[in-house]
C-alpha cells in the first residue's frame, strides 16, 4: 500500500513537473533526515541512555547463559553416573533454562526497539516541526527525504534544493 502511495505521489510530481504553467508554482526540496538526526546534539545523550539500558539487558542475558553453561557442564560430567529419573529431570531443567534464555532474548529485543523509539520520538517530532517551518517559510511544495529512498531524483552536488542547512539552522545545529 505504501509503495503504491509513493508511486502515486511520484506520478503526480512527474505530471506536475511536465506541466509548464504549474511547474513555476512547485518547489521541491530534499533532506537526508538520517544525517540530520546523527548531527543533533541531543542524540548523544539519548544514545547514552539507550546504551546503558541495553548493557543492563546484555548483562542479564550473560548471567542466564552462564547459568545454563554451568548446569550443562555439570550434567555432561555426571550424565553417565545419574539414574534415568535424575538424568531426565536435569535434561528438563536444561531445556527450561534454554527456553527462558530464548524468550528473554526475544522479549528483550522487542523492548529495546520499543525503548529506542520512545527515546527518539521527541527528536523526530522536533525535526518534523523544523522541516515544516522551513517548508512554510521558504514556500516548498514538497520536501523529500532521501534517506528513506522516497526521492525519485535529486541532483547530486546541487545544494540549491537541499534544505538541510535551513533545517539545521532552525534547530541551532552548526
Amino acid at each position: 500500500m505504501r509503495k503504491q502511495f509513493i508511486a502515486f505521489i511520484a506520478l503526480v510530481l512527474i505530471v506536475v513537473g511536465a506541466t509548464g504553467s504549474i511547474q513555476a508554482q512547485v518547489k521541491i526540496g530534499y533532506i537526508n533526515s538520517s544525517d540530520l538526526l546523527a548531527q543533533m546534539p541531543e542524540r548523544d545523550s539519548l544514545q547514552a541512555v539507550f546504551d546503558k539500558e541495553r548493557q543492563g539487558i546484555s548483562k542479564r542475558m550473560e548471567e542466564l547463559q552462564v547459568e545454563y553453561n554451568n548446569k550443562l557442564d555439570t550434567y555432561v560430567n555426571q550424565r553417565d553416573s545419574l539414574s534415568d529419573f535424575v538424568r531426565k529431570t536435569k535434561e528438563t531443567e536444561l531445556t527450561d533454562i534454554k527456553n527462558r534464555i530464548d524468550a528473554y532474548n526475544q522479549t528483550a529485543g522487542q523492548e529495546l526497539q520499543k525503548r529506542q523509539s520512545e527515546l527518539l520520538q521527541p527528536l523526530f517530532n522536533k525535526v518534523q516541526k523544523a522541516i515544516k517551518e522551513v517548508a512554510e517559510e521558504n514556500k516548498f511544495t514538497y520536501i523529500l527525504d532521501v534517506s528513506t529512498g522516497v526521492a525519485l531524483y535529486y541532483p547530486e552536488g546541487d545544494t540549491t534544493l537541499d534544505v538541510m542547512p535551513l533545517v539545521k539552522a532552525k534547530l541551532g545545529i552548526k
